[in-house]
């Protein structure tokens, strides 16, 4: 009886203080704003230590001054051997706290990503591994964003994801495994504030 008693008072004061401090209603008053963003660029995953396309996408919130932000994203990499389908949620912040026109931000996040790994190259020869992965971990980068108005700014981003995800290659000969290793991200993003 204790412990319902306990729940039902937390409930009760978790209600008033969000209440208190409503993010919907921030959003209504134009406190906080969403932020949509796409970014398109490199990546390069160090297993191959090959350049190709990366892309990705995400919704976040920003309150009015806009020198954070939290969201949700998705990014794809897709170097022909190797492709990495990753979500996670992140932050970024401004460095100064007084971002108006430009500013330069860092980030940081946690992610799970998905790794369909067909082949792997190495001194030696090419290994048809045709395995797939997956592994949750850190990011962490920097980016120089500029506002052109209110609602829409472009921005340079890095980002550094740490995997640590592992693949097996079993032949009559041989059995080994191969780490990934880092992903890395070079990306202009393009992000709209409603």
């Amino acid at each position: 009886m204790k412990g319902l008693v306990f729940l039902l008072a937390l409930f009760a004061s978790s209600a008033a203080l969000a209440q208190w401090n409503n993010p919907i209603d921030g959003y209504c008053n134009g406190e906080y704003h969403i932020v949509g963003t796409v970014g398109l660029g490199v990546g390069e995953l160090q297993i191959n230590d090959e350049q190709d396309f990366a892309g990705y996408g995400s919704i976040g919130v920003t309150p009015d001054a806009g020198i954070w932000q939290v969201e949700l994203r998705y990014t794809g990499f897709d170097d022909g051997s190797v492709s990495v389908d990753q979500w996670g949620i992140g932050a970024k912040v401004d460095f100064t706290m007084t971002c108006d026109v430009q500013c330069l931000y860092w980030m940081v996040g946690w992610n799970y990503g998905e790794f369909d790994v067909d082949t792997i190259t190495r001194r030696e020869g090419i290994y048809a591994v045709n395995d797939d992965t997956d592994d949750s971990y850190w990011n962490a980068g920097v980016g120089y964003r500029y506002k052109w108005t209110e609602s829409f700014n472009t921005s340079i981003e890095y980002n550094y994801n740490d995997v640590d995800a592992r693949v097996r290659y079993v032949d009559d000969v041989t059995e080994e495994r191969f780490k990934l290793g880092h992903l890395r991200t070079l990306t202009l993003n393009f992000s709209f504030e409603f």
